[in-house]
C-alpha cells in the first residue's frame, strides 16, 4: 500500500507541473527547473542541466523532454535516480 502512496505523490507533482494546454505527458526543461526550484529548492547551474536533459530525457518532436514514465519509475529509484535521496 505504501508504494502505491508514494506513487500517487509522484504522480500528483508531475500533474501539477505538466500544464499544458493539451495536458501532453512529459515536462519541458522550464516546466523541470522550475518544478526542482518549487518544490525541492534546487537549483544547479545549466551544465548539470543540460547533462541531466542528456541522460533522462527523450526526444519528442525535436525537443528534450522528460516523459511521465520516466519521472516516475527512474528519478526517485535508488541507487542511480537524479532524485534518489529525496522523499515526498
Amino acid at each position: 500500500m505504501k508504494t502505491k502512496n508514494k506513487t500517487n505523490k509522484h504522480l500528483r507533482l508531475f500533474n501539477k507541473y505538466c500544464k499544458t494546454s493539451q495536458k501532453k505527458d512529459y515536462l519541458t526543461l522550464q516546466q523541470i527547473k522550475k518544478l526542482m526550484k518549487i518544490e525541492f529548492k534546487l537549483s544547479y547551474n545549466k551544465h548539470i542541466i543540460s547533462s541531466f536533459m542528456a541522460i533522462w530525457s527523450t526526444k519528442v518532436n525535436d525537443k528534450q523532454v522528460i516523459t511521465k514514465s520516466t519521472f516516475m519509475n527512474k528519478l526517485f529509484k535508488k541507487p542511480d535516480g537524479f532524485f534518489r535521496d529525496i522523499t515526498l
